[in-house]
């Protein structure tokens, strides 16, 4: 899992002028100078200024695509970063402005909090030229950056519905069936159970293998996924979580997690580990949902994985968090605590 360390990311978005930014990737407003400028989006094929910016608060919004959020939102896009992209994208927002990262450490503990983070302006560090875009071509030059997909893939297996790691972990074959998860004997997901992956419009995109039989073998992992999969484009679950229609829904790291929560009438998401990218946070709020309840696993991981996980979620939907005891995961939790997540 990737760490932020002590960077003091909003102070580093704070002290990031988006006029810099644009200069950097070669992008010129169509009326430079103002509060409130238009660009041609970088994001899609635009043919007129689309995408507002509003270079006192920091943030953009396309009128033509659906991409906005904050200056470090925006560079991550420009970057085609997907894990952790706060952190990576301010990484690269310190060598837009030339400040070196220790200029926005936070204080260790112990130490004053200081009132603002020093900024080192030194405009020949990292700075393109702005006549130039980051590829090297012009602006007129320069195509669109292109969003991935996963392909749609035409797969069927023959799955055991009723073996023994799923009734274990209290799955019933029904849920099983109407999941598509089982016990894979032969092929590429041979001694596995196999868990379909779709896209936001339920379409399969992939499987996931999650090694049944004992510990793997060295030269193989415990969860496999195809080559080519990007998973951050993703969200387990999400095509059913959106059909349940409500404003809530329950975000968490693995696919045991989501179909405890499922089987009891809940909303939810798996993240598929502990990293989440802007993309994904943007898949929640178009599929029409307005709150978020965050709840990880009950240790080390999922304690230093909630802070940066709610700042990207935070950007798309309110977000609460469920803290869970040490050991505890969501498909272990008390009927209790499944009950305080019914609405």
């Amino acid at each position: 899992m990737s760490k932020t360390g002590l960077l003091d990311l909003v102070a580093i978005r704070n002290n990031t002028p988006f006029s810099d930014v644009l200069a950097h990737y070669g992008l010129t407003p169509e009326k430079p100078g103002g509060k409130q400028v238009k660009i041609r989006c970088p994001f899609h094929d635009d043919k007129t200024p689309s995408c507002s910016i509003n270079q006192e608060r920091g943030i953009f919004k396309c009128f033509g695509c659906p991409e906005k959020g904050n200056v470090l939102d925006f560079i991550a896009l420009m970057e085609e970063i997907t894990d952790n992209h706060a952190y990576q994208a301010a990484l690269v927002a310190l060598d837009i402005i030339g400040a070196a990262r220790e200029d926005f450490e936070k204080p260790q503990e112990g130490q004053r909090t200081p009132k603002g983070a020093k900024k080192k302006p030194n405009p020949s560090k990292g700075r393109k030229s702005p006549q130039r875009a980051k590829s090297g071509a012009t602006e007129e030059e320069k195509p669109a950056p292109k969003k991935s997909v996963n392909p749609v893939i035409d797969i069927s297996l023959t799955l055991d519905h009723e073996h023994e790691f799923l009734t274990e972990r209290g799955i019933d074959p029904e849920t099983a069936e109407a999941f598509g998860i089982g016990y894979c004997g032969t092929g590429i997901m041979k001694r596995r159970i196999a868990i379909p992956i779709h896209n936001p419009a339920g379409e399969l995109v992939a499987y996931s293998g999650r090694w049944a039989d004992g510990d793997p073998p060295d030269d193989e992992p415990r969860y496999k996924l195809p080559k080519g999969f990007e998973k951050s484009l993703e969200l387990f679950n999400l095509h059913r979580a959106a059909s349940m229609q409500k404003q809530y829904v329950v975000v968490v790291e693995g696919y045991w997690s989501t179909l405890r929560l499922d089987q009891a009438g809940i909303p939810a998401v798996a993240l598929m580990g502990t990293d989440i990218c802007v993309v994904q946070a943007k898949l929640l709020s178009e599929a029409g949902f307005k709150y978020a309840i965050l709840i990880l696993d009950g240790d080390e991981a999922g304690r230093l994985a909630t802070p940066p996980l709610v700042h990207v979620l935070s950007q798309e939907l309110y977000v609460k968090t469920l803290v869970l005891p040490e050991g505890i995961k969501p498909d272990t939790m008390d009927e209790s605590m499944i009950d305080r997540l019914r609405r």
